[in-house]
């Protein structure tokens, strides 16, 4: 009976080898990955929103030494990215070379687009058309100023319904413009003023164009 349990024993052995080979590679060779992972969102904690400064643009118009009003068309055009950044020196550090910080990126990405209504990764162009002018006398330095909206937080995520990870995260998103006016009469600055903000101002229209990469 000897002779016939050892190749038996010797080919459980290989088939084991085999059926493991070949569940490394069928799941991509990864003989530590998770399966089939449980991953719920338990909060977004919220901790700022703010505005940032993109880009700004200046056009000055010399009207000191004019009697009648001076005007002047201007077009301007600006792109920015909806983008999400994630902290990976916090606790879940280790997890992104484990294979979780995909998982956290998917779910984090789709819950934002849903509760700020946009698409991670797509870009958003806006044109306006802008109409200053200036007193005759005067001089006047128009500032067009780019805007996105950023927000600060850290969602809370359940794993396997057992393991609890807190991910930083910061998303910029959305494209607006604001329009100052610096009056400078005689070459010195005298005051600042918001005369427009938004897709249109007082005297200008603008376009907006929505696009993903």
């Amino acid at each position: 009976m000897l002779p016939f349990l050892l190749p038996v024993g010797v080919f459980s052995a290989l088939g084991y080898l085999l059926g493991k080979r070949a569940a490394q590679t069928s799941s991509g060779g990864d003989s530590s990955g998770f399966g089939e992972v449980r991953v719920e969102i338990l909060q977004d904690l919220v901790i700022s929103d703010e505005s940032l400064i993109l880009a700004s643009e200046e056009v000055p118009l010399d009207n000191r030494f004019g009697d009648r009003v001076l005007s002047s068309d201007n077009e301007f055009s600006r792109t920015a990215t909806v983008s999400l950044d994630l902290d990976r020196a916090s606790e879940v550090s280790n997890s992104w070379r484990s294979g979780l910080g995909k998982l956290f990126v998917s779910e984090i990405s789709g819950e934002l687009s849903k509760s700020l209504g946009v698409k991670i990764g797509s870009q958003i162009s806006r044109r306006i058309r802008l109409n200053f002018s200036v007193s005759p006398h005067k001089k006047v330095i128009y500032r067009v100023i780019w805007k996105q909206e950023s927000r600060r937080g850290q969602f809370e995520i359940l794993v396997d319904g057992k393991r609890r990870f807190r991910v930083p995260y910061l998303i910029t998103y959305g494209l607006s413009h604001a329009v100052e006016s610096i009056e400078d009469p005689a070459g010195i600055t005298l005051s600042s003023e918001v005369i427009g903000q938004g897709g249109t101002n007082a005297e200008g229209t603008g376009e907006h164009l929505e696009k993903s990469e």
